[in-house]
């Protein structure tokens, strides 16, 4: 998810910044655009989307 030109990764939910070089893949889950890390790519391709938390989920969390 982007809020105010941050990422966060919608697995994990770790935030992009400027001291860390984290990367993040925008997909599509359940018709809405989502973010994911490199880190939490392989818990998506080799589990399933249930792992993937909404865009709705991630705004709560991260308030």
């Amino acid at each position: 998810m982007e809020i105010e030109n941050k990422q966060y990764c919608n697995v994990c939910m770790i935030e992009s910044n400027d001291q860390v070089k984290t990367v993040y893949i925008k997909a599509i889950c359940q018709g809405e655009d989502v973010h994911i890390c490199t880190s939490c790519i392989p818990q998506v391709i080799h589990g399933s989307g249930e792992v993937v938390n909404s865009n709705a989920q991630v705004a709560a969390k991260i308030g």
